[in-house]
């Protein structure tokens, strides 16, 4: 039953919902522990191998901090204030606040862009032009993971507003151009990770 919920609310809630930043304020954020990320900054040094690397919709910048645990020059923006004032002091000064939609960041300037639950908060309409200007600013990988419609959490927040298929992002990002590579079993997070190599 609650996968007829979760489809129902992906088809006619989800969409009729309006992207406001104000939403992410300092309560959206309450949970979130400061911690770095080292597992995953430390499969993606061993995978990728990136000189340096760009975490967008970083949050708290967990993941940040874990790539300069292991000696990755990072950077994380996210839309949100409250988020950057709560991060680590130790990687404060590594964050910023900006926008996905308009990302300003020159051609090829990061060998490893990740963005990672953060595509199901932005509007469906500009879901490829996000895409397609994450993909400009790497020079080697993208990495996207996505909540799709049939995770427990995607009726949870209602911030998600644009909830699919792994199927249906598959075709958005086909649409491209890009590449998908296979996602590897002892992936983080595998069952939503689109991996994007590019000139591949």
């Amino acid at each position: 039953m609650s996968r007829i919920k979760s489809l129902i609310h992906s088809i006619f809630v989800a969409p009729s919902k309006k992207y406001k930043k104000e939403a992410f304020d300092s309560d959206y954020f309450s949970k979130s522990k400061l911690s770095p990320d080292n597992k995953r900054a430390s499969y993606y040094r061993g995978f990728f191998s990136p000189d340096n690397a760009l975490d967008v919709g970083c949050g708290v910048g967990n993941l940040v901090w874990g790539f300069v645990n292991f000696g990755i020059a990072a950077e994380g923006i996210d839309i949100s204030e409250n988020a950057i004032n709560r991060s680590s002091i130790e990687i404060r000064s590594l964050l910023k606040v900006g926008d996905i939609v308009n990302l300003d960041y020159p051609d090829n300037r990061f060998n490893l862009v990740n963005c990672s639950d953060t595509l199901e908060h932005i509007p469906e309409e500009v879901s490829q032009d996000i895409i397609r200007n994450l993909y400009r600013i790497t020079n080697r990988w993208l990495v996207l993971n996505i909540c799709l419609w049939t995770e427990k959490n995607a009726r949870l927040d209602p911030t998600h507003i644009n909830l699919h298929s792994k199927r249906w992002w598959t075709k958005k990002i086909n649409q491209l151009g890009y590449t998908i590579i296979k996602t590897p079993d002892d992936f983080p997070s595998k069952r939503n990770a689109f991996i994007i190599k590019k000139g591949a």
